[in-house]
């Protein structure tokens, strides 16, 4: 007996990947019957319904709360599959990605929930530029994510709807970083997450060094929004600070000692983006520690 699976996908804008993605799920090779997708518009300006196949499968939903993490609670909240897996508008996912990911949910000991393959892709089938090496070796190590920081990130999560029901939904306040966020609520309760090789995405890589650095804002936002007291302490600032400004220098000898990237061209294009990636990463952290001891210092209101 399969189960029966809903697919969401948080989506803004991005009309002409979205219509790749959801072509990849109308030919899945799980049965049409046990699949449901629901894409959740989070404020676009295009018009996503034109990427809608005319398959009563799929349904468009709107959610106007911004972040991708409240728009994948309101499909949550119309879900009917046992299974919930989640991707990206801009990912495409391999013909047997359910049926892959329904098998690894399911076998003994069942875990509640699963994180599957990430595949960078680039537009001439290759990384020919430095934010595209950085995307092709330091993009998705999604095995790594779920076996030593316990979390999947969602352009390639499956799970249970009953581990749901335990550990609650995403975050919808964070900007970034739900994912990890409910990945080590899941573990921290007793649940398990497994690593599924078979289970594929491809993912296109950031092109420009605007994606990139966009990225890394995000990214760094959402770490911001998650942290403790005592990481905003002026001393554990200035250590994270130290720390990326010494990765943005190091790299530029360690790289030479990888295998990745090949050739003295590529790894000059992939030092670079990792300096520009840790500089901003240290200037964002900065930013950061003013804030919080701006906060801690900001008079309170008389009563």
């Amino acid at each position: 007996m399969l189960p029966t699976v809903t697919v969401i996908i948080p989506v803004r804008d991005g009309a002409a990947g979205l219509a790749l993605c959801l072509a990849a799920l109308a030919r899945q090779t799980y049965p049409r019957e046990l699949l449901e997708v629901i894409v959740v518009d989070n404020g676009s300006i295009e018009d996503l319904s034109l990427a809608l196949p005319a398959d009563q499968r799929f349904t468009m939903i709107r959610e106007d709360r911004p972040g991708s993490y409240a728009a994948r609670n309101a499909g949550l909240a119309r879900a009917t599959g046992a299974v919930l897996a989640f991707t990206d508008g801009d990912c495409v996912p391999v013909r047997d990605w359910i049926s892959a990911g329904v098998e690894q949910l399911s076998a003994e000991p069942r875990p509640d929930a699963i994180g599957g393959a990430i595949n960078v892709t680039f537009p001439r089938g290759r990384p020919s530029n430095g934010p595209q090496h950085f995307e092709d070796v330091q993009g998705f190590p999604q095995r790594r994510y779920v076996e030593e920081l316990n979390f999947s990130a969602t352009a390639n999560l499956m799970v249970w709807r009953e581990a749901f029901n335990r550990v609650g939904l995403f975050d919808a306040g964070l900007r970034s970083g739900g994912d990890l966020n409910w990945g080590r609520r899941l573990v921290a309760g007793g649940g398990s997450l497994r690593y599924c090789e078979g289970a594929v995405v491809d993912h296109p890589a950031r092109e420009t060094w605007g994606e990139l650095g966009r990225k890394t804002i995000r990214v760094a936002q959402g770490l911001a929004d998650q942290r403790a007291e005592h990481d905003r302490t002026a001393p554990r600032v200035v250590r994270d600070v130290v720390h990326e400004v010494r990765t943005a220098v190091s790299i530029w000898w360690r790289v030479w000692q990888q295998p990745r990237p090949e050739g003295a061209r590529a790894k000059a294009q992939f030092a670079a983006a990792t300096s520009y990636v840790r500089l901003l990463r240290a200037r964002l952290r900065i930013q950061d520690g003013i804030r919080s001891r701006g906060a801690a210092t900001a008079p309170r209101p008389a009563d």
